[in-house]
């Protein structure tokens, strides 16, 4: 490689002048000679006889609709950027949806332009910059960033020195490990005709946990050839050099910047490896878990009794949370919450009054307060009596109940056909046998009829004495972990609130909303996925959020992974996935507490060598505010959180995105055909990914609730799969009233008010 300290813009002489609206041209901005009026724009401009592959080109070209963006393609095309370039963003310009073509020509016409409207002579080279990058996969809302970052700065400008390839290694590593993915972007960085990136070089080797630089060199050299010092000292000179080497040397000694040779063999010049997963991945004993555990402090606070709602025997009652019910169970609970908050304020007011009318006025107003509480008592009682039939212990007891009569209706079928023997002994002692299985069914049946009964008046009788309003002690817990010092409360009142003795929490420093941001726009994912998570965890928490307060037992990180109903949930997914990838920083944070995982879920081991597993483990973490904060600190790790944004991308939406969906529809016959369609065919726009995301979170629904509704529209509509493109729109609108359907409506209302296209072809992956 040979370092380019600027890169030569394209010659103005080659790159004819696209006309933009402009109110004054200086004379230097102009070329020596105007092209001639009588010239046409859509028709090349070289001399002599041209080679067929230029000719096929131009005929790709002159196939897109006319406008700014095909003049200045043909432009480019007679010299600026080879024909194999311009044929390459020529073919996918062609694939742009209508908005995206519309906002490239505002772009193109854009180009050359300063803040006070002045044509530059460099506007060429950026139209040039523009198509090479849309040769390189760029589009959309990251065609429009790269295109703000060049206005003013083009590629003769030493200042500017973007690396459009960089987009394609941005999206080849937003789902591979951190080590890998740094690799790849410093590849990206220092491989470009346009010129070394020293802004994204310092970037990845400064923002990398100094731990994992041995593994970064390493990949570096294997996809390169090139030992990462020796790339450093070719692509980068003075300051730069010498910054990037201090970033690298925080684990590895800088060798001297002379030419690189063997090293020797001593410890100081051995080779960057990276470290052994062997001693990472060694499990840590009973007693040292203990010892670990033990070494965590833990600071408690008595907060007092709180008036709450009854949140948890409202829980108790109705655990299940359905979408279609209206109103929700949000809706119905939220008012008596509110009830409640204004009847403690009117207590307080009373103990503050110090003249008698005062006091009467406060009285009165706690009495109407009092009421108000009741009132809302009684709807949330009407709405626990409408849906006492979703309980699930009722669930079970309606089932028995099926069961048992389906049982006696085949009995009672099958005597009715049995051939009786003309023997009249061995026609009673049929008639005995099948009276004692019938009655024995019937008993069953009986049984279960007075069980479901019991069940159902014991829960109506629960709801008949639902106390609106219960005293909860509130108790605040700071535990450090290492040097992290999280904070939680338990006496949590949500809707959904199940123990009052559950924890809600995180750390008090290192994770702050605005680090969402930060950490999403490190992570090299697209604008469009970014957006989606940072939408998703403002409706969930930050990086170290838990909460164990409802039915996912343990709930942790910004989209909120939970240990589930058996501890083998999302939660579990995360941490099986961060033990393969990155063993030293699973045994970090999570293994030196005794907290494993297996194929099954979450493996708890105690100091005292007892082990549990699964559900008992979830509840055993549940209800320990040490292992709780151990979550916590975890999730202030700037390596974890990295690690918690690439799964979420990873496992919320690509692996939603990429579901194969068999349908089967009609081809032009009007014959039957069987295929099989990917969600991400269909769901193009904005609002769609980030709704059927949210549904993933939120309910674990997002991927079932369309794969049927696209299912159901190819089937009912008799759609032909393999043009999908045609009908794609229609069944995209489909699947989002699905989608909306099995949403709550305050997160459906909160996706359409947050800026998310719902035009096709509007999301970038």
């Amino acid at each position: 490689m040979v370092k380019i300290t600027r890169s030569p813009a394209p010659k103005l002489s080659q790159i004819s002048k696209v006309d933009v609206p402009v109110t004054k041209a200086p004379a230097t901005a102009v070329p020596s000679r105007a092209p001639s009026a009588a010239s046409s724009m859509a028709a090349p401009v070289a001399a002599g006889k041209k080679a067929p592959s230029q000719q096929k080109v131009e005929q790709q070209v002159a196939a897109l609709p006319e406008g700014a963006t095909r003049q200045a393609l043909m432009q480019v095309l007679s010299g600026a950027l080879p024909a194999s370039v311009v044929a390459t963003a020529a073919e996918a310009i062609a694939g742009f949806s209508p908005a995206q073509q519309k906002e490239l020509s505002a772009l193109l016409s854009k180009a050359g332009l300063s803040a006070k409207a002045s044509p530059r002579a460099d506007a060429g080279a950026e139209r040039a910059f523009l198509f090479k990058a849309i040769a390189s996969g760029a589009k959309g809302a990251t065609l429009k960033r790269l295109a703000e970052q060049i206005r003013g700065r083009p590629p003769t400008n030493q200042a500017f020195s973007f690396n459009p390839m960089s987009v394609m290694s941005t999206k080849r590593t937003a789902n591979a490990s951190p080590a890998d993915a740094a690799a790849a972007k410093l590849k990206a960085a220092m491989d470009d005709i346009w010129g070394t990136d020293e802004a994204a070089v310092h970037e990845v080797l400064e923002g990398l946990d100094p731990a994992l630089l041995p593994q970064v060199a390493e990949r570096y050299e294997k996809l390169t050839s090139t030992p990462l010092r020796e790339a450093l000292d070719l692509e980068l000179e003075g300051p730069d050099l010498k910054r990037a080497l201090a970033a690298l040397g925080r684990t590895v000694l800088a060798a001297p910047t002379g030419p690189a040779q063997a090293p020797a063999k001593t410890a100081a010049a051995a080779p960057v490896q990276a470290p052994a997963k062997a001693a990472a991945t060694a499990r840590t004993s009973a007693p040292d878990v203990q010892k670990n555990l033990d070494a965590l402090q833990v600071t408690s606070k008595d907060e007092g009794v709180i008036k709450r709602g009854n949140a948890v025997e409202f829980n108790d009652i109705i655990p299940s949370n359905i979408a279609r019910w209206k109103p929700s169970k949000v809706e119905i609970y939220t008012p008596l919450k509110k009830a409640v908050e204004a009847r403690v304020k009117a207590h307080a007011a009373v103990a503050k009054a110090t003249t008698e009318p005062a006091k009467q006025a406060a009285q009165a107003k706690l009495a109407a307060a009092d009421a108000q509480v009741a009132a809302q008592g009684e709807k949330v009682k009407a709405w626990m009596k409408e849906h006492i039939g979703s309980n699930p212990g009722l669930l079970q007891a309606d089932k028995a109940v099926k069961v048992a009569g389906d049982r006696v209706a085949a009995l009672e079928k099958r005597h009715a056909k049995a051939k009786v023997p003309k023997d009249a002994t061995q026609a009673e002692m049929l008639k005995q046998t099948q009276k004692a299985d019938l009655d024995a069914a019937k008993a069953k049946l009986t049984e279960a009829q007075t069980h479901q009964k019991t069940l159902k008046d014991g829960l109506l009788a629960r709801v008949a004495a639902y106390t609106p309003m219960v005293d909860v002690q509130q108790t605040r817990t700071d535990v450090t972990v290492g040097d992290t010092t999280v904070r939680m409360r338990d006496g949590r009142e949500t809707a959904y609130t199940n123990s009052w003795s559950a924890v809600d929490g995180g750390a008090i420093e290192g994770d702050p909303v605005d680090n969402i941001a930060t950490q999403l726009e490190k992570s090299g994912i697209s604008e469009d996925r970014q957006k989606i998570l940072a939408s998703v965890s403002a409706r969930e928490g930050t990086f170290s959020k838990v909460n164990t307060w409802d039915t996912g037992r343990v709930s942790w990180g910004f989209t909120q992974w939970t240990l589930g109903k058996d501890g083998n949930g999302t939660l579990a997914d995360f941490m099986r996935d961060l033990k393969k990838d990155d063993p030293a920083q699973y045994e970090k944070h999570f293994g030196k507490y005794g907290l494993d995982i297996d194929s099954k879920g979450v493996v708890l081991t105690r100091g005292d060598g007892t082990v549990l597993k699964g559900l008992e483990a979830a509840e055993a973490i549940r209800t320990d505010v040490k292992l709780a904060a151990v979550f916590m600190a975890a999730g202030a790790d700037p390596a974890m959180q990295q690690a918690q944004v690439h799964f979420a991308s990873e496992g919320k939406i690509s692996s939603i995105r990429n579901v194969q969906v068999p349908v089967v529809g009609k081809n032009a016959e009007g014959q039957p055909v069987k295929a099989k369609l990917q969600l991400k065919d269909v769901i193009t726009s904005e609002y769609g990914n980030a709704l059927m995301v949210d549904l993933a979170v939120n309910a674990g629904s997002g991927r079932r609730v369309a794969v049927a509704a696209l299912e159901q529209y190819v089937k009912d509509k008799g759609v032909d799969p393999a043009k999908v493109k045609e009908w794609g729109p229609d069944a995209q609108k489909f699947v989002i009233k699905a989608l909306e359907g099995a949403s709550r409506r305050e997160r459906v209302t909160f996706y359409s008010e947050s800026g998310y296209s719902k035009e096709p072809d509007t999301f970038t992956d």
